[in-house]
């Protein structure tokens, strides 16, 4: 400000010299020395008040966002803008406080989802302070997040043939209306008494997210929240999708596929255990089954690869960590739903579990056997 004010006096002083016959070449070179003095002397008076604001970038949203083009918009915010205008259509009944404005509030938390930029470099590119970007990140997610039951279903039995032949369309394998699959979510390890419980078996604290999608990465299930040293197979056995399972929901022609982490069923099939003495119909099954058991590894990756935060979650409190990763399903899902185009995804999730946790179904049903040959005779 200081400077601005030595400007425009000393322009309007130099006009009125040079507008004098009578000035000279040296009053004006003293005039500008005197000038440069002043502007010296008021630049350390307002230093201190400089140095204690912190310094921020004004005005982004309002004018910086709307310069973009479709496609750098897309890169820095993970949707379209006409994506992003239905997203605010959809917050804006739940999202009332108007401290900022919900569209600042969404593109913070977009921003914040999508990079792993420290909170203090978000907060000065939107203008804000750390702490109202922890609040208005933290309001956001669980508003993202209340949407989850209208985003993320598990189908209705009408629609099982459907999505049976979007799987089918990869190499044939009958009947399959989701593949579930984990993923690690690496969080601090959190500092209670169960600290050591979040430890999973590579080394690192995390939590665990499962989740079911269709061939059209789309989740039709997720379950998170327990520690990471927890084996897929007690997650999966916990998960509400399971006891549904055994209640009979899905009809006998239908079922899910999962690594061989997961317990045999008639409604979960597995591949063949690889002993080193597979038959042809047992490996041409097992190629069959992971080429599609695939898509939910893509979903996974997609997710992980849209939202980077998720490659680690710098947040202690468990509460917050699963409402982030809900959120993060959620706008998944929204994203695939509004538009047509699925971001190309170079590696799919690579937190399977290896050969060495397989679950040794060493006493399947005989209809769970029955089933799984029937469909490798098929195949």
């Amino acid at each position: 400000m200081a400077d601005n004010v030595v400007s425009i006096a000393y322009s309007l002083i130099l006009d009125e010299l040079m507008e004098d016959d009578d000035g000279t070449d040296a009053l004006i070179s003293t005039f500008r020395m005197s000038v440069a003095s002043a502007m010296v002397a008021l630049a350390s008076v307002f230093s201190v008040r400089r140095e204690s604001d912190p310094v921020r970038i004004v005005q982004y949203v309002e004018s910086i966002v709307p310069l973009y083009s479709e496609l750098d918009f897309r890169s820095h915010f993970r949707m379209r803008r006409g994506t992003f205008q239905m997203l605010c259509e959809c917050l804006g009944p739940i999202l009332t406080e108007r401290k900022l404005s919900l569209e600042k509030k969404l593109l913070s938390t977009m921003w914040l989802l999508a990079n792993q930029e420290s909170y203090r470099g978000i907060a000065d590119r939107f203008g804000i302070s750390k702490g109202t970007l922890h609040l208005t990140a933290l309001s956001a997610y669980k508003a993202i997040a209340s949407l989850r039951e209208n985003l993320i279903k598990f189908p209705d039995r009408r629609d099982f043939p459907k999505i049976a032949n979007g799987f089918s369309q990869r190499c044939g394998f009958p009947g399959v209306v989701g593949a579930v699959d984990g993923t690690h979510i690496p969080i601090p390890a959190p500092r209670t008494a169960h600290r050591l419980a979040y430890i999973n078996r590579k080394g690192f604290s995390s939590m665990q997210l499962q989740v079911i999608c269709d061939s059209n990465l789309m989740f039709l299930d997720i379950y998170t929240g327990w520690p990471g040293s927890v084996h897929d197979a007690r997650v999966f056995k916990q998960s509400p999708i399971s006891k549904a399972l055994k209640e009979n929901y899905l009809p006998s022609e239908f079922h899910l596929i999962g690594d061989s982490a997961y317990p045999m069923s008639e409604n979960l099939l597995i591949p063949f255990r690889d002993n080193g003495h597979l038959g042809i119909i047992e490996k041409k099954y097992n190629k069959c089954h992971s080429s599609t058991r695939v898509d939910v590894e893509r979903a996974i990756g997609l997710l992980k690869c849209k939202f980077r935060r998720l490659k680690y979650l710098d947040m202690y409190l468990a509460e917050e960590v699963t409402d982030f990763i809900a959120a993060c399903c959620v706008l998944h899902n929204f994203i695939l739903k509004e538009e047509d185009v699925i971001d190309t995804v170079d590696d799919t999730d690579t937190d399977n579990i290896s050969s060495e946790d397989q679950v040794v179904n060493e006493h399947l049903s005989t209809p769970a056997q029955a089933k799984r040959w029937e469909i490798a005779n098929l195949l």
